[in-house]
């Protein structure tokens, strides 16, 4: 397929490089130098300079013979523009980055549709729902799903009061025969493992594993995460993310939330969209402030301000001043690999939260779903086996299956099960995977 890339943020240059390993011929379009140097640096595709809204630009970057176009630009309107003229020129699929909140509604004036744009994603509304999700899902560092919910990808953090530490991953299987989840990653000292049942779990491993979304309570009993209730909950920035969070979580009977905002003129706005969140006008970074608003009494904080040094920094001292459950928003992916060394629970990043969805959608049509979490060097893959597929022919354990893969679980019509050795897949099978990059077109050639 070719792929037209317009824009060269951190969301472009992720796709670019996701299908560019996956193949695909890939075009970026990009006024930026300094950005464009990088490309052409670090990625083995093709970069044209200029903006994605002129037409001699996409003419140069090959777009009649283009199959689909994602414009990620930081301009909404370029975004636009560019899927628009996408589309007069023969482009079957246009997908945009919009931040303006009037296009993502129901009630838009001008949907995707009229625009004739396949997919609009909003990163702020993309990100406040992945926090919602770790909210609800407290114990839990990443929540993702697939097979329209029916599983879950979790991350979770040992520490030394886990009934899994110490424990092989083999003999953990042995002990309870209906296993209901697999681990699938574990990432230690910044190094991911795709584990086998030689493996042990060890304080202070973070790890990945896969389950039916109804198991996933067993699991965080499994490693010592009872999914304790969150009543009061206090959010630090009154921007997209975070109004976009309280609305959503006011839903929540019995959850009492208070926003701190240190912009006045922001505050009084915020106060007026939201129902039942207390919003505070005041430097979020204050102690004093913190401390007279009862932060010690809360049982999560969430920092998605748009300095995320100040993120990181109100989140430490919430976890400092007691606070079980911390969301932090970051934008810089060399950040993310500390934040469990220093003691941070779950960070969230615009950037992959959107390039993952992105990416879903596309792969949707092709059957298969692909999502990569920060500071782990690892994918989620979920496909879905083809008759006549070699995953098909014969049983697990006698398949010479990729290394640096494993199967996770298995969704045949609706039920959902951990496979074993002599489980045979089946055609049709939605099958979630996690594999290491160079593993990839491997596990995607067996199934296809």
């Amino acid at each position: 397929m070719r792929i037209l890339v317009i824009g060269c943020g951190e969301v472009g240059f992720h796709l670019a490089r996701l299908f560019s390993r996956e193949a695909h011929d890939v075009v970026m379009v990009e006024p930026n130098k300094d950005k464009i140097a990088r490309a052409r640096e670090m990625l083995d595709i093709l970069v044209i300079e200029g903006s994605g809204s002129s037409v001699e630009t996409l003419i140069k970057a090959g777009i009649k013979t283009t199959d689909l176009v994602i414009a990620v630009s930081a301009i909404d309107e370029v975004n636009i523009v560019a899927c628009m003229m996408a589309g007069k020129l023969g482009v079957g699929k246009k997908i945009a980055r919009v931040r303006n909140q009037d296009f993502a509604h129901q009630d838009a004036i001008l949907t995707a549709e009229q625009l004739g744009i396949d997919l609009i994603i909003n990163p702020e509304l993309e990100t406040a729902q992945e926090i919602v999700w770790l909210i609800r899902r407290s114990a839990a560092t990443d929540v993702i799903e697939f097979a329209d919910g029916a599983i879950q990808l979790v991350g979770l953090r040992l520490d030394s009061k886990a009934g899994l530490s110490h424990k092989q991953l083999r003999d953990v299987s042995v002990s309870i025969p209906e296993l209901t989840f697999r681990t699938v990653a574990i990432v230690r000292n910044g190094r991911t493992i795709i584990p086998t049942g030689e493996d042990y779990f060890q304080p202070g491993d973070q790890i990945f594993a896969v389950s039916k979304t109804e198991s996933v309570p067993e699991l965080l009993d499994l490693c010592g995460k009872t999914n304790e209730s969150i009543d009061k909950l206090m959010i630090l920035g009154g921007g997209k993310v975070g109004r976009h969070v309280a609305r959503e979580l006011e839903n929540d009977k019995g959850l009492s939330i208070k926003l701190i905002e240190s912009n006045q003129s922001k505050s009084e706005f915020v106060a007026e969209q939201l129902r039942r969140t207390l919003v505070i006008q005041g430097d979020g970074t204050d102690v004093d402030l913190l401390a007279s608003e009862g932060i010690i009494d809360q049982d999560a904080f969430i920092s998605v301000t748009d300095d995320e040094e100040s993120n990181i920094i109100t989140s430490l001292l919430a976890r400092h001043l007691g606070v079980r459950r911390t969301v932090t928003l970051v934008q810089r992916a060399t950040y993310i690999p500390l934040m469990s060394s220093i003691g941070l629970d779950a960070t969230v990043d615009k950037s992959i939260i959107t390039a993952n969805a992105i990416a879903r959608f596309i792969h949707r049509a092709e059957v298969v779903s692909v999502a990569r979490l920060r500071g782990v060097d690892a994918e989620a893959i979920e496909l879905v086996a083809r008759s006549g597929s070699a995953i098909t022919r014969k049983p697990l354990q006698k398949l010479k299956f990729p290394e640096g893969a494993i199967i996770g679980a298995v969704n045949r019509g609706g039920d959902v099960f951990v496979p074993v050795g002599n489980t045979v897949i089946q055609p049709k099978d939605k099958v979630v995977v996690f594999a290491l990059p160079r593993s990839v077109a491997s596990v995607e050639k067996i199934f296809g």
